[in-house]
């Protein structure tokens, strides 16, 4: 991949977010790494899709974004019912490299690296 795009990556996650007390690396996440969750990723990821002239309308941020909010009571509703917490997908800033370079994030780009 491209160094050259990684940076300006970076560069659009400190211009978005902040500068971070950690190196990011393409195996960073958003949310698990850099705490982007619910309405906040959809706001990212709209801006990255501008800023990068990537498609994003294909692309299912409820699969890899907890929603914002409360997390107490889903935690007790899911102890009383036995449910088990469903794992989000995770998105990492190499799937954004890779979106960049398709044009598009989707699953099929996701897919390429396994995290999907």
């Amino acid at each position: 991949m491209s160094d050259a795009i990684f940076e300006q990556i970076k560069d659009f996650v400190e211009e978005q977010r902040w500068r971070y007390p950690f190196d990011l690396q393409r195996t960073t996440t958003l949310e698990k790494d850099l705490g982007i969750t619910g309405d906040d990723a959809v706001e990212f990821l709209v801006a990255f899709g501008k800023e990068f002239n990537v498609d994003i309308s294909n692309f299912m941020a409820d699969e890899y974004f907890k929603p914002e909010g409360d997390k107490i009571l889903p935690a007790i509703i899911r102890y009383f019912t036995g449910q088990k917490k469903v794992k989000s997908k995770e998105l990492s800033l190499a799937d954004l490299e890779r979106a960049i370079i398709a044009g598009r994030l989707d699953e099929s780009v996701i897919e390429i690296s396994g995290n999907g």
